[in-house]
């Protein structure tokens, strides 16, 4: 019956595997809807991960703005700036659902239940 269901590290390799896919998404469409979804999905730490997403583009673009221009003659961001955000957007996405996993993880351990076992 053990080798029928899926098992807990599964369940955990799966999940994080969604939002990384919803983070890439979200990078390669340039839409938000992807990004939200992440965010949704990847609750308490997306709440993190979000503020972060901000901080880190205006950072970006701050210190990469001591080098090199920031805007195109069209004013859109440069290509550089938005590999980078679009980057940073993907990895912290992937770390809010890492340690969602840890988190889990760590409560399963202090229940009393599976500490039985």
């Amino acid at each position: 019956m053990r080798g029928a269901t899926w098992g807990w590290r599964t369940v955990q390799g799966l999940y994080v595997a969604v939002v990384a896919v919803l983070a890439v998404l979200g990078a390669v469409t340039g839409t938000s809807l992807p990004y939200l979804l992440a965010v949704a999905v990847t609750l308490p730490f997306g709440i993190a991960a979000l503020v972060l997403v901000y901080g880190g583009y205006a950072l970006l673009k701050g210190v990469g703005g001591l080098w090199a221009s920031t805007t195109n003659a069209d004013g859109d961001d440069a290509a550089w700036l938005s590999a980078g955000s679009a980057t940073l957007n993907v990895v912290l996405l992937i770390a809010a659902a890492l340690a969602n996993v840890l988190l889990l993880e760590y409560l399963r351990r202090r229940s009393p239940r599976t500490a039985r076992r």
